[in-house]
């Protein structure tokens, strides 16, 4: 069994990053700076509402930032948590896989439900809102 710097346990979301301007937020009547736990239905109307907009996504959630920080300064780094066997789980799996952090994901199935998201705001002052979903 490898030895671990650091053993991370959190709840996995997959950061959906996206660049828009203050104005956007506010016809979206999201608060700017600020922290939103979101139902599924009410995140995917803000993400149609943002159709021809670029997202980049990301394995995210602050225990596996920081596995993947050891990582990447040379550490070695094992993150456990359960994700849902839908699109989002297999993206945040194979990303996690890829940053070449250890998972608890390839020894047990994924699990039934809905993965988590969370939407993060980016304006042009580099402040970050973000609309959370939990799964």
């Amino acid at each position: 069994m490898p030895q671990y710097d650091v053993y991370g346990l959190g709840n996995a979301l997959v950061d959906i990053e996206c660049e828009v301007t203050p104005e956007i937020l506010q016809e979206l009547g999201i608060e700017k700076g600020v922290m939103t736990l979101l139902d599924e239905d009410s995140q995917n109307k803000i993400v149609q509402n943002l159709d021809g907009n670029t997202f980049k996504q990301a394995c995210g959630g602050s225990a596996a930032n920081t596995v993947i920080a050891v990582k990447q300064f040379g550490g070695n780094a094992f993150y456990s948590c359960k994700v849902a066997d839908d699109e989002t789980g297999q993206f945040y799996a194979q990303d996690l896989k890829d940053c070449g952090v250890d998972t608890n994901l390839d020894s047990h199935p994924l699990e039934e439900g809905i993965s988590g998201k969370c939407l993060v705001f980016i304006t042009p002052d580099a402040d970050r809102t973000m609309n959370t979903f939990l799964g």
